[in-house]
């Protein structure tokens, strides 16, 4: 148990000394730096689109909505309310909970496909509404949306900004394996499994359903709060399908269930996604390709395909050291 508890802490400082050096040499790089901080906004995204449907069986192709009510909340009550940005995050949060529980109440009754409609259903309603609303600007955004004061000092700076990041992403992971971990997690997993056994064995299926729908979208709604702080302007068209199919391209591609996968998804189809600016509207096929790829020929994703190179690696080990001992 010591053993194992020095080896992770080892892990850990080797990590945040190789983060450190990272961050050293990313410090003049403003286009990289942009994108790591939108990489960390969609670790806490998917992160929590994982504890719904990676961890709890529920599948959700609408999650714009709630990176939308996150950043227009945030944005509206900062620049036409003058309320604090400190209390104007956990009112995004807030908001996004409550949109959560209201779409999570139908939605605990539905599967599969059914629940899949009913989600891009909230998705499109939640762009029709700030597209359309007066008191969100409609098409034209909102502007001007103040940076994060932090002790005294505002992050303008997009270095400082992903510092504080990684922190968040660090903390949210933390919050997410400590929810996994716990009675509540594993209600998430058995009802995941099998829903009906889940019920039968005292499981309240319904409550843990909303439960996981709550939670993902104050994840969610936290990271559309970052993004409009980061960016200092939103409007409707950052929140449309496409993003919704982002989050759960993210997800399938880095592996779901697991804590590394929302991690390595947001990284690689981020970066992915820059690359193929050029092909315009024609990201969405790339999208659906790599969607199709994943489910036949990686179902567990990335982190499930390291998992698979680990474990062979550790069994041609452990077969040298019969070999040796023989």
């Amino acid at each position: 148990m010591q053993q194992t508890r020095k080896k992770t802490i080892l892990k850990a400082a080797v990590c945040l000394v190789l983060l450190a050096a990272a961050l050293i040499g990313l410090r003049n790089q403003q286009y990289l730096l942009t994108l790591l901080n939108f990489v960390c906004m969609y670790m806490i995204s998917v992160s929590g689109l994982d504890i719904l449907f990676g961890y709890s069986g529920q599948i959700s192709l609408g999650h714009a909505a709630f990176y939308a009510s996150g950043a227009y909340t945030s944005a509206l009550l900062t620049t036409k309310l003058g309320v604090p940005v400190w209390l104007a995050i956990p009112a995004a949060c807030l908001v996004s909970l409550a949109l959560g529980i209201i779409v999570a109440l139908p939605a605990s009754k539905l599967i599969h496909h059914f629940l899949a409609l009913l989600t891009i259903s909230v998705g499109q309603l939640v762009y029709i509404l700030i597209s359309r609303a007066s008191f969100t600007n409609a098409m034209t955004g909102i502007r001007s949306i103040p940076n994060i004061p932090l002790f005294g000092y505002e992050l303008k700076s997009k270095y400082f900004f992903l510092i504080f990041m990684i922190l968040m992403v660090a903390l949210f992971l933390i919050i997410k394996q400590c929810i996994i971990h716990s009675r509540v997690g594993r209600a998430f997993q058995a009802i995941r499994e099998n829903p009906v056994a889940a019920g039968g064995i005292g499981i309240n299926v319904q409550k843990y359903k909303i439960m996981a729908f709550a939670i993902s979208a104050v994840y969610t709604g936290f990271a559309g709060a970052m993004y409009a702080h980061f960016v200092g302007f939103i409007s409707p068209e950052t929140f449309t399908s496409a993003q919704s199919v982002m989050f759960m391209t993210m997800l399938l591609f880095g592996g779901m269930g697991s804590f590394s996968g929302p991690l390595i998804g947001a990284a690689i189809v981020t970066f992915l996604n820059e690359t193929l600016q050029v092909l315009g509207s024609y990201r969405m096929m790339v999208y659906g390709a790599f969607i199709l790829a994943v489910l036949l020929f990686l179902p567990h994703g990335i982190s499930g395909l390291i998992d698979i190179v680990k474990q062979s690696l550790f069994k041609n080990r452990g077969k040298e050291d019969r070999h040796a001992d023989a």
